[in-house]
């Protein structure tokens, strides 16, 4: 296997919650003062039935799209209840909303002093690094200290990741990794004679160019939601040299006007050239349609989008068969750690059930789900062979090149600035892929953001 370089590896979130417990009530002592924990989480070794009260540990999840992860999530949700009736529950509502709509009521409920008890912030640092510093997040490092069957489940490089100087922990390390890549519509490279998915920048544009000629539109894009699917690109783009892996690293930049920088910002105007007419201002969920509908033939995602491809209700019949699944040009791929965070707002009894869940939702049985279901790839725990055998085509693409990536990227969304994410990006990049402003303008506007944020957390 070669070596993979991993720069910066933070997740990206699935968008759930767990709510509306007040943050100002009494709390215990408990794991974080360093007493013993007893936690079993897997469903075998679940804990008997307490004699005390039932502890009820609200969810909500977003819903709405036939996501992998929501999936596995609602199993591990029924699972544990069954499991722990009698001493923990999970009161899980299904709401409608996007992970955008999340993160607001996330800030929201932080704001009202109401904050829930489990909650995955992995796309939101900035929001983050607040609750750290305000001490709204549980230290999971006793726990884990004091578990050593559930520490030997986690990614070795996960914990060392969200390890801090002082031995803190207020993420929960995940069990594996997601890798971003490129899906593509095989039947329609072969419509445009091309054999195997382009391994160079230069063979990826002139793959743009054939696919063109034919009558097929090569991209599907989106300019909403930090433009995800073309941002997806132009940062597979910057992470292909060794300066722009470095600047890949750096959490909350504060200067975007370097050379490596101002090529990528071409690199996403040039990717609006291969797409769809409404992609400016278009969501990711128009983008994806376009893709199942076999009007464009490749989409930069995660696996997780995986379930999606043979659900009658996104793609035709068959669909499954015709996609495959590749890295960025340059053998490079873009890594995606789901992180989840356990307040400190509550009781201690609903704390420790926040915690068991996250034990339960990483034994390997789940830890095997999530990498059947959402391509969360585990470096420590074995991918069944059996269950390989049975996987689509493009899932078992994800499992091989995953083994043989050479670069995995940390996202834009874990490292850049939330002004410039969720305000720059959305209303300047229709300007700047429609010609409205130039390339030397939007990076001033990213300095400008990135300043503002600066001050707003000064």
């Amino acid at each position: 296997m070669k070596k993979k370089h991993v720069i910066r590896m933070i997740g990206l979130a699935m968008a759930i919650t767990v709510a509306l417990a007040g943050c100002g009530g009494n709390k215990e002592t408990g794991a974080g003062d360093n007493q013993k924990v007893e936690s079993s989480g897997a469903e075998d070794t679940a804990q008997e039935e307490s004699s005390g009260e039932e502890v009820k540990i609200p969810v909500i999840v977003t819903t709405g799209t036939n996501d992998g992860m929501d999936l596995q999530m609602q199993e591990a949700f029924d699972g544990f209840n069954e499991a722990y009736k009698g001493k923990y529950q999970l009161d899980v509502e299904y709401m409608a909303g996007s992970a955008d709509d999340y993160r607001s009521k996330l800030k929201m409920l932080n704001t009202s002093d109401s904050m829930p008890a489990l909650i995955d912030i992995g796309t939101e640092p900035a929001f983050f690094d607040l609750l750290v510093e305000n001490g709204r997040l549980a230290d999971i490092a006793p726990y884990l200290e004091n578990d050593e069957e559930w520490r030997s489940w986690l990614m070795p490089q996960g914990i060392e990741e969200l390890t801090r100087e002082d031995g803190t922990m207020y993420m929960v390390p995940p069990t594996g990794l997601q890798m971003v890549g490129i899906y593509y519509n095989k039947e329609l490279f072969e419509q445009a004679g091309i054999e195997k998915f382009p391994e160079t920048w230069d063979e990826f544009w002139t793959a743009c160019e054939k696919l063109t000629a034919e009558g097929i539109t090569p991209l599907s894009l989106m300019t909403a939601e930090t433009a995800w699917c073309p941002m997806l690109g132009m940062t597979a783009y910057l992470g292909g040299s060794q300066n722009g892996r470095d600047f890949m690293s750096v959490r909350y930049p504060d200067n975007f006007d370097t050379s490596e920088f101002k090529e990528a910002v071409e690199i996403l105007k040039k990717e609006f050239e291969y797409t769809t007419a409404d992609a400016v201002g278009g969501t990711y969920a128009l983008a994806a349609n376009h893709f199942f509908s076999g009007d464009t033939a490749m989409i930069a995602n995660g696996p997780w989008m995986m379930p999606s491809l043979s659900d009658p209700d996104y793609a035709p019949a068959g669909f499954e068969q015709k996609v495959g699944y590749a890295p960025f040009p340059g053998n490079l791929m873009i890594g995606s750690i789901a992180g989840w965070s356990v307040t400190s707002c509550h009781d201690q009894a609903v704390v420790d059930g926040a915690v068991e869940f996250m034990k339960f939702y990483s034994s390997p049985k789940y830890a095997t789900q999530r990498a059947l279901k959402s391509g969360q790839l585990s470096s420590v725990i074995e991918f069944p062979q059996e269950e390989y055998d049975k996987l689509i085509p493009a899932m078992k693409d994800c499992v091989d090149i995953s083994k043989e990536v050479e670069i995995v990227l940390p996202s834009y969304q874990s490292q850049w600035d939330p002004v410039n994410q969720n305000d720059v990006f959305g209303r300047e990049i229709p300007n700047l892929v429609t010609g409205s402003i130039t390339t030397e303008d939007f990076i001033e506007m990213l300095n400008k953001g990135a300043a503002q944020y600066k001050k707003d957390i000064e």
